[in-house]
């Protein structure tokens, strides 16, 4: 009696075997290679429902409660209770015990601070914005676009000056508003009718119709720089250009803002170069 497989028995090992056999041997000539299967990637499910849930929260108007969350995300009300709870108590998202709804917490602009203080770009454009802010006593900024309707302010160097303007890391503001959203209405590709839509969603301090605001965005695609004077807050005026990439991409901008009347308008376009300078200053 045979104690052994048979020639022609293939026994799953064997199978196994000559399967990785086959995919490490290199392709005979003529044949054509088989790409390497692409390693699937498993997801912690809580994991992933809780980014989802700070990511769709970030990019909210309002605060949100569980069920009408749980709805436009898909997940089970009682996981994404769960979640929220949790993310509560790391200080990621705060609760309104009035109206038992959610928003971010500056917990996540806490950790998007400590990144940033790592950025390579943030590196470089720092000293650059300091150097500015001192020489003109005015206010810099450079503000991050957060999703596709939202931008959010990541990093602000002052003057030394007894009276200056002070703006709050993670400030998120629309879009499309102010010197920073000439900017990115002119580097982005929005079909005039979206523009509208969001332009009449705006509130300005100092009236400005559609129409000027076009012309303004297109003076600025022109110029390379954008100017807001005291639309977007009355009392001041600010200067902003697009941070270029080597990608092309624009996701951030830089900005100077000042008090109206402070410098005259040699000293303004002379700011704004400098503005322009350090927006690609990365390239």
């Amino acid at each position: 009696m045979s104690t052994g497989a048979s020639p022609s028995t293939v026994t799953p090992a064997r199978r196994k075997r000559a399967k990785r056999d086959h995919a490490a041997r290199p392709a005979a000539a003529g044949e054509t290679a088989r790409p390497a299967p692409a390693k699937e990637v498993k997801l912690v499910g809580a994991v992933a429902a809780a980014t989802k849930i700070l990511r769709h929260l970030s990019t909210a108007p309002a605060p949100i409660g569980v069920v009408q969350l749980a709805r436009e995300l898909r997940l089970n009300p009682s996981t994404c209770f769960n979640i929220l709870k949790t993310l509560v108590h790391e200080d990621l998202v705060e609760l309104d015990p009035r109206t038992k709804t959610y928003a971010i917490s500056l917990g996540v602009i806490e950790l998007a601070k400590r990144a940033l203080a790592q950025s390579s770009e943030l590196r470089i454009l720092e000293p650059q914005m300091k150097q500015v802010a001192q020489a003109h006593a005015v206010t810099v900024t450079l503000w991050r676009r957060i999703s596709d309707d939202r931008m959010m302010l990541v990093t602000a160097a002052e003057s030394d000056a007894a009276t200056r303007i002070s703006l709050t890391i993670g400030t998120r503001v629309p879009l499309l508003l102010g010197a920073m959203g000439r900017v990115m209405a002119a580097n982005i590709e929005l079909p005039e009718e979206e523009l509208r839509r969001r332009f009449n969603a705006l509130r300005w301090h100092r009236p400005i119709d559609f129409e000027s605001f076009l012309e303004q965005v297109e003076e600025t695609r022109q110029s390379g720089w954008a100017i807001d004077d005291g639309y977007y807050h009355r009392g001041t005026l600010t200067v902003s250009a697009p941070v270029l990439t080597k990608t092309g991409e624009v996701n951030m901008c830089c900005s100077a803002t000042m008090f109206s009347g402070q410098h005259d308008p040699k000293r303004v376009t002379q700011i704004a170069t400098e503005i322009v300078a350090i927006g690609r200053s990365i390239l």
